[in-house]
């Protein structure tokens, strides 16, 4: 039996609800992908450094605001996958920022290669946080069915 800590009610195991007084007696946790959220939180972190500190972004404007919005995306998303997240939005945003985030790295590092320019393989953490993104897929389905 489950006692209901409002009321004090003696409730079956299996009620999820006090049967005399409707509290919630399981608290259900969200689903933590702490593994993405962790590498999104330091993608976007990398890449707003690197738009503080890398010279090629001055060459081109349109990267620099590309890093400052998907790095502010990837670390949001990432903070919202490492909390915990129920919402497709916030597995869309996750995904588009890893996309953006790797397309713009990889092509700053190219060019700054080509260039002899500052260069900095940014696009390898986005890789990662690809792969575990995708490794995760099952689970983030489930948590967003049960969201």
């Amino acid at each position: 039996m489950t006692k209901c800590p409002k009321c004090g009610f003696e409730n079956p195991p299996e009620a999820k609800y006090c049967l005399n007084c409707g509290y919630r007696l399981v608290q259900e946790e969200r689903e933590r992908f702490e593994g993405s959220g962790l590498l999104l939180l330091t993608s976007g972190i990398m890449l707003i450094v690197t738009f503080l500190f890398n010279a090629l972004l001055r060459v081109f404007p349109a990267m620099a605001i590309i890093y400052v919005v998907f790095g502010i995306t990837s670390i949001y998303s990432g903070y919202r996958l490492y909390r915990g997240t129920r919402s497709l939005a916030d597995v869309i945003v996750a995904s588009v920022s890893i996309i953006f985030g790797f397309a713009g790295t990889l092509f700053l590092y190219l060019y700054g290669l080509a260039f002899k320019g500052l260069v900095t393989p940014d696009w390898i953490i986005y890789l990662v946080a690809a792969v575990k993104l995708f490794a995760d897929r099952k689970k983030l389905a489930n948590a967003v069915k049960r969201g």
